[in-house]
């Protein structure tokens, strides 16, 4: 079926929600919204708003209809769309700690066996760098010369960076793993976390609290994807996870992360936990913990959406230890 649908100015396209049950107060409002928000991103905000469909297949959810629930409003999308842009950007504050701070680490352990250890399979692990992947195009190639492929991508992009040219230049372009984290993507940080020696990756992993080296990979791939939706705008206040990240035992992580074995691994709260967790591993001092607690608490809530059913939060996360970490006094660590 060839989409017919007409092209529609902004008053129109009020129009359209006010005729199918959206209660608009203010035209001139609406338009401006529409102006800065833009019709069909707005609708992914709109949708929740909307009446639900017959049932369906056991475990499908139904669809919704076009017609909006009893009392929705235009100024309640508008919340969720404003409330998603400040959570996308503490989000991202934290996510970006992550990376810094897992660049650090890769830099540092990896460095400590050998300068270009990133660069040579022996200082690596041998069996996951030989590991057969494919491209999606019929191709295949090992894990490490995939990795290796993005890895050189990046170097070529950032040949005008002062310090890839003092090493192209004066070493013949063997960049040591402590400068080349630099150019690095969070995903290349984490392809290549996942090629690490057992001992290389244990290390970084009881560093950040978790004693499962392939949880910790695991989880790295998630916030990857959590990051760079956040980055590029995506939605992300109801958003399913795209590698729902492995539930931890209570014996591979602190205290602070045991009640995520009764937490829906595939809904927002997951993936900030075990943010917030690796951030007060990383450092104590954080206060991103607050940061995002303050800006749940700010959820506008309508219709029954509460962080709970739409995000997964269980019920008195504001009051576990993960969220009420308080940065200790210089020179002591905190207990994970």
């Amino acid at each position: 079926m060839k989409y017919a649908k007409p092209h529609l100015n902004y008053n129109e396209q009020g129009e359209l929600l006010r005729s199918r049950g959206l209660a608009i107060d203010h035209a001139p409002a609406a338009v401006r919204a529409l102006k800065r928000i833009g019709y069909y991103r707005l609708s992914a905000y709109t949708y929740v708003l909307r009446q639900p469909g017959a049932p369906t297949a056991a475990g499908q959810r139904p669809s919704r209809l076009d017609t909006f629930v009893e009392g929705a409003t235009l100024e309640q999308a508008v919340a969720l769309s404003d409330f998603d842009d400040k959570l996308r950007g503490v989000l991202l504050t934290g996510l970006q700690q992550v990376e810094l701070g897992l660049r650090v680490q890769v830099a540092y352990q990896l460095g400590k066996t050998h300068a270009h250890g990133h660069l040579k399979v022996e200082h690596l692990d041998a069996a996951r760098c030989a590991e057969v992947v494919t491209d999606g195009f019929g191709g295949a190639r090992t894990r490490y010369e995939d990795w290796l492929s993005r890895y050189e991508k990046l170097l070529s992009e950032s040949k005008t960076e002062d310090f890839v040219r003092h090493f192209l230049l004066k070493y013949d372009g063997d960049i040591p793993i402590w400068a080349a984290t630099e150019f690095m993507t969070f995903g290349c940080l984490t392809a290549l976390y996942g090629l690490l020696s057992s001992r290389d990756a244990g290390v970084i992993a009881t560093n950040l609290g978790i004693k499962n080296r392939d949880v910790l990979h695991g989880w790295l791939k998630a916030l990857n994807v959590l990051r760079n939706h956040c980055a590029h705008n995506a939605r992300i206040w109801n958003r399913a996870t795209v590698y729902p990240p492995r539930v931890p035992a209570a014996n591979l992580t602190g205290a602070r992360l045991h009640h995520l074995a009764t937490v829906d691994n595939n809904r927002l709260y997951f993936l900030a936990a075990i943010t917030a967790y690796i951030l007060i591993c990383l450092d104590p001092a954080t206060n991103w913990p607050r940061q995002f607690a303050t800006v749940i608490g700010k959820f506008p809530g309508s219709h029954g959406m509460t962080p709970t059913n739409m995000m997964g939060f269980p019920e008195g996360w504001k009051d576990l230890d993960l969220w009420q970490h308080v940065p200790p006094p210089a020179g002591r660590r905190a207990a994970r």
